[in-house]
């Protein structure tokens, strides 16, 4: 799935050349997607910790 490989090699796991083969073949959709989801994730954590952190 494009999403996991651009976050691997965000990570670092994956070599240059190949981030940027995903990113020539990456739209719109794809990056407002990617955007939703970094997004929901960091909202989780965030809501995750203030739980552990109140209760």
């Amino acid at each position: 799935m494009w999403l996991t490989r651009i976050i691997s090699s965000l990570f670092g796991i994956r070599k240059k050349n190949q981030l940027s083969d995903d990113l020539k073949n990456i739209s719109l959709f794809k990056v407002v997607m990617l955007f939703i989801v970094l997004n929901i994730v960091f909202i989780s954590i965030v809501i995750a910790i203030t739980n552990l952190f109140i209760n």
